[in-house]
């Protein structure tokens, strides 16, 4: 299968292929791995395959008004449930909190219900499926249960732990690896990041790709965070106002703080036991900030600790 969009997945595109191939589709599929791999991605060329009335079986042409539609997320058979389909749901109104509500997915269920209007098969890709409610578990859960003819539920998740077993029980597994350094590095590249720090931020997020782009968005992360005596001062001060966005990007932030004491470690510029103990004191403050404490405060507290080792 020519699966375009998705780079690096090799796996999972030959367990899709096959499943193509034999024509016989399960009613859901749990595309399950790290966050920034690709998923969703996946999960598209995998409904324009579906769709494709031009292809062979298993090749999405990639050049017909519905390969282009699913491009463009255009397509009225494919449904992409995420923040952005629930804020539209409810005319403009951002959702409360980051999760997938009951309301959402019955009114998702019941648009699966329809007859498709372009395509032979209806297709519902529930992004970050680990943030459906309890309520909207449920409701899922009886979708797929009784699914209607022609409909499939891909489901996404960087935390499939946190699904409940009945829903994960009626999916297909469908697991996504990291991707290699090499090319989140290039997909930097190709973003405007100038080759070294490409190379460094690659190395920098574990094979996520999307947080890549994320950390090539503050420039000097985190060197600047740490760099000067008032830097992890600045660093705190500079948190978004907004709660969400504050812990958001103290999340990201605190990350790779961690990350960069890890390499250190592994280019042999920190022993173990000098890169031990500050990892650890990370990851009780990473713990903090999950739950609730001021993103300031632990923000702070982070960059004073990966100064300190600088300074060492």
């Amino acid at each position: 299968m020519s699966f375009t969009s998705a780079q690096g997945q090799a796996k999972a595109v030959r367990l899709l292929s096959g499943l193509l191939s034999r024509g016989r589709l399960p009613p859901a599929l749990l595309l399950a791995g790290p966050e920034g791999v690709g998923k969703a991605l996946l999960a598209h060329d995998f409904a324009k395959a579906l769709l494709c009335p031009a292809g062979q079986p298993a090749e999405p042409c990639g050049l017909c008004p519905d390969c282009q539609a699913v491009d463009r997320r255009l397509h009225p058979d494919v449904k992409a449930v995420n923040q952005g389909y629930q804020t539209a749901l409810n005319e403009g109104e951002a959702s409360r909190g980051a999760t997938l509500r009951v309301d959402t997915i019955l009114h998702l269920r019941r648009d699966m219900e329809l007859q498709p209007l372009r395509g032979r098969w209806k297709v519902a890709v529930i992004e970050d499926a680990h943030t459906l409610e309890l309520e909207s578990s449920n409701a899922l859960l009886k979708a797929l249960e009784e699914p209607p003819p022609r409909t499939l539920w891909i489901l996404t998740s960087a935390q499939r732990e946190r699904l409940p077993g009945t829903v994960r029980s009626r999916c297909a597994l469908i697991p996504c690896s990291p991707l290699p350094s090499q090319l989140v590095a290039e997909i930097l590249s190709r973003a405007g990041v100038p080759a070294e720090r490409a190379r460094r931020l690659a190395a920098l997020s574990e094979g996520s790709a999307s947080r890549a782009l994320r950390l090539a968005q503050d420039p000097g992360v985190p060197e600047s965070m740490i760099e000067t005596p008032l830097a992890p001062l600045n660093a705190a001060d500079a948190l978004p106002r907004e709660a969400p966005l504050a812990r958001e990007r103290a999340e990201q932030a605190l990350y790779a703080l961690s990350q960069d004491v890890r390499l250190r470690h592994l280019d042999g510029e920190l022993s173990f036991s000098r890169a031990e103990r500050p990892l650890r004191r990370l990851e009780r403050l990473r713990r903090c900030l999950r739950s609730n404490a001021d993103p300031r405060t632990v923000l702070l507290l982070a960059c004073l600790e990966a100064q300190g080792l600088r300074q060492r």
